[in-house]
């Protein structure tokens, strides 16, 4: 079971058909977070024939190869680096990859270093893995190989900021964005713009070499420029933007000097942009998609109607401020729910959500979705809503989401919990805390896919 709490919450129910409903719920959510483990994705996209190497269409003749070399970054990368590791085996030169802290233990590499870093505020740690892999590219010649793993959560554990901006005024930057409710291609064209190694960066270290990235999609349009903020691929955006997306969200004014100047030399041509497209050195670069939500999204659908439940697929790409998506998302449920009979329905969705912090409080972006909505439930007894980050973390919690039904409304009530209050200072976690009902706990899944939201009406 991915879902650590998962008898707990079955048995807060206080009737057999909320037991059911929530069992379901939980259920499926455990399935699509293990639809897109990384082990298996890597198992089922990487074959090694002899001296072929087969990653999905894309064949790589080994006995051509010199070096192979395997780097990489993110919360799904320290098993994308391992499940590799037993594909190729001894064939792997050398290879470092930045995974997040605490996590080491859980994974096996013989060849490949695992660098612990931190996320979502970069540190020290993260930068001295980044600076190992770089080294270890630069010696990747012409006949050599270089398989880069990347996943969400990638920008801040392999951080490299430009020597003029000390870390330190780097992460008041990663905080102010992280707060702002800008959405993540917002925030890393800022980011790609203080790097030494996104925006194409790291492949330009690697160049004559072949260069494959092998990634886990935790970006709602596909754009692989923003995922792990896109160090093997071009770049399309430019100093400009980065200063207009401080300047849309009134973060220009208390961004630290130092980025300010930076960024403002880069806008008039003083220092170099990102790699942009149709530069030669990504002539020989292949980008692999392993798995994304939509993976999950279609996993789930699958189980739910082995379950017997009528499913149907809200979106793939949810996005939007998390109180107000919510809203809508039930009452598209009830809608439909009603226009079909009234029979049993799961509405399924995957995307990622915003919150804008305003508030001194603590959660994360499926907590505040929940907390919208829960007094609605209190007249929905048969409505049952479940959200989760495929990470196991929603937000700066050690909650990966929240499930809430009619008794959790009830509950509510009794504890005598205002939800107006704690939305108004983002406090989701601490109300789901008191309510002692709701919060789901994972801890780190080793994937990351965005997140997985249900509405289930029974």
């Amino acid at each position: 079971m991915i879902i650590q709490n998962f008898q707990d919450l079955v048995s807060n129910s206080k009737s057999a058909t909320e037991s059911f409903a929530r069992k379901v719920m939980l259920d499926i959510l455990d399935f699509g977070v293990k639809s897109v483990l990384p082990q298996n994705l890597v198992t089922k996209s990487i074959k090694l024939t002899d001296e072929s190497l087969f990653i999905q269409d894309f064949k790589v003749n080994l006995s051509q190869i010199n070096n192979v070399y395997v780097v990489g970054a993110g919360k799904a990368s320290g098993a994308m680096a391992e499940a590799l590791e037993q594909i190729l085996s001894s064939k792997i030169t050398a290879g470092s990859v930045n995974i997040p802290e605490g996590t080491k233990s859980r994974y096996n590499t013989q060849i490949i270093h695992l660098n612990e870093a931190t996320h979502p505020i970069p540190s020290e740690l993260g930068v001295s893995g980044a600076q190992e892999i770089v080294e270890i590219v630069k010696q990747a010649k012409e006949n050599d190989l270089i398989i880069v793993l990347l996943s969400g959560g990638g920008s801040a554990l392999l951080t490299l900021p430009v020597n003029s901006i000390p870390l330190e005024e780097f992460n008041i930057l990663n905080k102010l964005l992280l707060r702002s409710g800008a959405t993540i291609q917002e925030i890393n064209t800022v980011r790609k713009h203080c790097s030494q190694i996104a925006g194409g960066q790291l492949a330009k270290y690697g160049y004559p070499a072949t260069i494959v990235s092998l990634i886990l999609s935790d970006v709602i349009d596909g754009s692989v420029d923003s995922i792990a903020s896109g160090p093997t691929v071009p770049d399309p955006t430019t100093y400009s933007q980065a200063i207009q997306v401080l300047k849309k969200y009134h973060l220009w004014e208390i961004t630290p000097s130092l980025i300010q100047n930076h960024l403002q030399s880069g806008k008039k041509g003083i220092i170099p942009e990102t790699i942009k497209p149709n530069n030669k050195i990504f002539l020989k670069n292949q980008v692999i998609i392993l798995g994304d939500v939509k993976l999950a999204c279609e996993s789930i659908k699958k189980f739910a109607i082995q379950k017997g439940l009528h499913s149907y697929m809200y979106s793939y790409h949810l996005i939007g401020e998390a109180r107000n998506v919510a809203k809508k998302f039930l009452e598209d449920a009830k809608r439909i729910y009603y226009t079909k009979q009234k029979k049993p329905i799961i509405l399924i969705a995957g995307g990622e959500t915003t919150v804008t912090v305003k508030g001194e409080g603590m959660g994360g972006r499926c907590q505040e979705m929940g907390l919208a909505i829960i007094s609605e439930f209190e007249s929905l007894p048969n409505i049952i809503f479940a959200a989760m980050g495929t990470d196991g973390i929603d937000g700066f919690t050690d909650a990966a989401g929240i499930i809430i039904d009619n008794h959790s409304s009830i509950l509510m009530k009794k504890k005598n919990l205002d939800p107006d209050k704690y939305l108004y200072n983002n406090d989701s976690y601490h109300f789901f805390q008191e309510l002692g009902d709701s919060l789901i706990f994972t801890g780190p899944t080793g994937t990351n896919v965005n997140d997985l939201m249900l509405i289930g009406i029974f």
